[in-house]
């Protein structure tokens, strides 16, 4: 695809002039979902956009609920419920890797879809104290059906510091969902801005975040191969509000609330058939992370233990 070689090409531009630039300290931000595509959630706490080293594992489970929906029914808390499998791995003090994988071990009686539902990869690159730019890919199955979705973004964030305590996110972007199925295909092109309040206790041991999300859609062609419809998308406003506890080195604990916005539910051409946001839906996250340490930092530390 054109857009996301093009993509590829700039961030790789960006990414080799954030390396020239390893003397200034990175900044963190919460404009998007907390997840494989968002800042870590230890990022809030302690003042990093871009995992400085080593790495992160972390399992997460979100549950889905939402008025009449997937059957015609409504999904209630613990109908419906996606764990993700995510890691996250600093290849420079200023570039980033992750990954994640989507599994869906819970759902109701009147659905039928599959255990595994999507993958993503990402890649964060500061370009200075406050400024980051992020690359995104992910695909999965449609609901119901044999087809499959992809999509694409890229994003800017910017952070305005206010004290220790307060800072201002805004992150804007681009991005692109293509649905696919046996020559029938689809798909909608969004721009988009976020802006939240990120919250840290200075000793980084606690942070949160609440931020709105609002993204326009700029371009829609193709045929909804689960419907045989044209899309209609619509203007689209996200809530989000969120906590992470980072008491000790290895491990955080983190849990997110969110109000997600698609479309109209009485109305199939302004919704995507994808189970993760393709409708409107309010979602409970919580999770956990293992941080693993570089080699050389558990050296050194074997080396301190040994001479005590």
């Amino acid at each position: 695809m054109r857009t996301h070689a093009w993509t590829l090409l700039v961030l790789a531009t960006l990414g080799g002039s954030a390396a020239a630039d390893d003397d200034e300290k990175s900044a963190a931000s919460a404009g998007e979902t907390i997840g494989v595509t968002g800042a870590s959630p230890r990022g809030v706490a302690q003042d990093y956009v871009v995992l400085p080293e080593g790495g992160e594992l972390t399992g997460q489970m979100k549950f889905v609920m939402s008025e009449p929906s997937l059957g015609g029914e409504r999904l209630r808390f613990s109908d419906l419920a996606l764990f993700e499998l995510a890691g996250r791995w600093s290849l420079h003090s200023r570039i980033e890797l992750s990954g994640a994988v989507d599994l869906l071990p819970k759902q109701p009686s009147f659905t039928d879809e599959k255990p595994w539902q999507s993958v993503g990869l990402a890649l964060r690159s500061s370009l200075g104290r406050r400024v980051a730019v992020a690359l995104g890919g992910a695909g999965g199955h449609l609901l119901d059906h044999q087809g499959s979705w992809t999509r694409e973004s890229l994003s800017l964030e910017w952070r305005k510091y206010i004290d220790e305590i307060l800072q201002f996110d805004i992150t804007g972007g681009v991005d692109g969902v293509g649905l696919v199925d046996r020559g029938t295909t689809a798909l909608v092109t969004e721009i988009s801005a976020a802006t939240s309040a990120l919250f840290r206790e200075p000793s980084g041991h606690w942070g949160a975040w609440v931020g709105i999300a609002y993204a326009l859609p700029v371009d829609a062609r193709g045929t909804d191969p689960t419907t045989g419809q044209s899309l209609d998308p619509q203007p689209r406003l996200d809530f989000r509000v969120g906590t992470v506890l980072s008491l000790v080195r290895e491990w955080d604990l983190f849990a997110e609330f969110a109000v997600v916005d698609r479309g109209d539910l009485a109305d199939p051409r302004t919704r995507l058939p994808i189970l993760d946001g393709g409708f409107d839906q309010r979602q409970i996250l919580m999770g956990v992370t293992r941080h693993l340490s570089p080699r050389h930092r558990r050296r050194d530390e074997a080396l301190e233990i040994s001479r005590r």
